[in-house]
């Protein structure tokens, strides 16, 4: 097969770039030794250049300066695996706990990564599919449609002429992924980057067990089959189904499912009804996961979406970052959800305490900046008919707040790592609809699965 471009693969989101991933444990630690280090001397650099004019700078805006934060992120590029996993949920997570140069130069881990070199790609397939793996198939891509953190998607036709794509994982990231979270956390934590008083243990084993599972193929290929039949009622939505016979722990295989990157409905022109349309679907699909399916697609990544305008349906993409929502979990976002509607600031304060975001004796005014920030974060909730989330302002205005309640209040308390993917989906799922520019009546939404009705908008 040759690497023309499909309609699921423009050529100008394939990944540019081969790299060697770094693939043994000490090639990684020694990898990350040496951005470490490239880092600091850029640090060096620029200490001696401020202490000769007279300053006394801190470390963290030494390390923070210049090129540093983009050469710490293309070598989280470069290494791929869990180094570069935790780099992108810091991006989501860290508004309000990391500086602005170092969280802007992460969020471009959210693109596309590089990807691994021919040698590399070819022994991965010989290691899962035997020396003999080029008969499986009739046609295979070598050329990449996308690479991420853990693995790069090329299309194939199988022997029996299954139109499929293959997710092929990174060598030694399943194997690395404890000592590239700890190595990494540790880099943060001795440039000064993190806040000091920022307790990340229960964070990092969260991101660890999520990434064990997200590097399990066989276990992906089985949540897209629970999704896939999740949604077989919903004709707006499309989840490819796996194939057992061409799946392994580092491999998987799915149906081909044509359609181009939902980013193509805003840098291209597309009516505002398909736009508001995909928001509403996008939502919809968010809230039916927390409060009805109690099972949670958790990677809002725009790559994971694709847009089929001749059916006018979405396709969901990449299920090995599934989370489990129990009900209790569940029962929990209802009744805060149900206070931030009910107007109750009272009762706000004691869901958020039920749910650990606060201590049981939290500052008042720690508490009493919690509780504005959660109600300003439903804000589209309160709105009259449909909310514009290409004309609001709302994800600025509640990432100052939330680094004014860290910085000024001192509130620095990550989520409970159960609800940290949950958050990241709805997170990401705002930023959808704000790049859709859609216009949706979340309230509507709300009141549909949720059962509960607005009350005017607290002061």
């Amino acid at each position: 097969m040759t690497s023309t471009p499909t309609s699921s693969s423009p050529a100008d989101h394939a990944p540019r770039r081969a790299s060697r991933v770094p693939a043994g444990r000490l090639e990684r630690w020694m990898h990350l030794g040496m951005l470490a280090g490239g880092v600091a001397a850029g640090a060096a650099m620029e200490g001696a250049r401020r202490l000769w004019a007279g300053d006394r700078p801190a470390l963290a805006d030494m390390v923070l300066h210049g090129t540093n934060p983009r050469q710490l992120v293309a070598g989280l590029a470069r290494m791929r695996g869990a180094a570069m996993k935790l780099g992108q949920l810091l991006s989501l997570e860290g508004g309000g706990v990391l500086p602005t140069a170092l969280n802007e130069a992460l969020a471009t881990l959210r693109a596309d990564g590089d990807r691994m070199t021919t040698a590399q790609l070819h022994a991965a397939l010989g290691r899962e599919y035997g020396r003999g793996w080029r008969r499986r198939f009739r046609a295979f891509d070598e050329t990449p449609i996308a690479a991420a953190s853990i693995g790069q998607v090329h299309r194939a036709v199988a022997a029996d002429g299954r139109d499929l794509v293959l997710k092929i994982q990174f060598p030694g990231v399943a194997k690395s992924i404890d000592s590239d979270v700890d190595n990494l956390a540790t880099l943060l934590r001795l440039t000064n980057v993190l806040p000091a008083d920022i307790d990340l243990r229960g964070l990092l084993a969260e991101v660890k067990r999520q990434l064990r599972r997200e590097t399990d193929y066989e276990e992906e290929a089985r949540s897209l089959q629970r999704y896939h039949d999740l949604l077989a009622g919903e004709p707006q939505l499309h989840v490819p189904r796996p194939h057992g016979d061409l799946t392994t722990r580092r491999i998987l295989a799915m149906d081909h499912a044509p359609g181009v990157p939902v980013s193509t409905l805003w840098s291209q022109p597309h009516s505002q009804t398909v736009r508001d349309a995909v928001g509403a679907t996008v939502q919809r699909l968010m809230l039916r996961e927390l409060f009805e399916f109690g099972f949670m697609q958790s990677d809002p990544n725009f790559g994971n979406y694709l847009w089929s305008a001749d059916d006018r349906r979405m396709i969901l993409l990449d299920f090995g970052s599934t989370v489990d929502v129990s009900p209790e979990l569940a029962e929990r976002y209802r009744r805060l959800l149900r206070a931030v509607l009910g107007g109750d600031r009272a009762a706000i304060r004691r869901r958020m305490t039920e749910m650990a975001w606060l201590a049981p004796d939290e500052r008042d005014d720690r508490a009493e900046g919690l509780v504005d920030l959660i109600v300003l974060t439903c804000e589209p909730i309160f709105a009259t008919g449909p909310y514009d989330y290409g004309a609001t302002d709302l994800a600025s205005r509640a990432r100052d707040a939330a680094m004014a309640l860290a910085f000024e209040r001192g509130l620095v308390r990550p989520p409970p790592p159960e609800m940290l993917f949950v958050h990241r989906k709805i997170g990401g799922t705002f930023l959808l609809c704000a790049q859709l520019g859609a216009r949706v009546d979340t309230a509507a939404l709300v009141r549909e699965i949720v059962g509960a009705t607005p009350a005017s908008p607290l002061p």
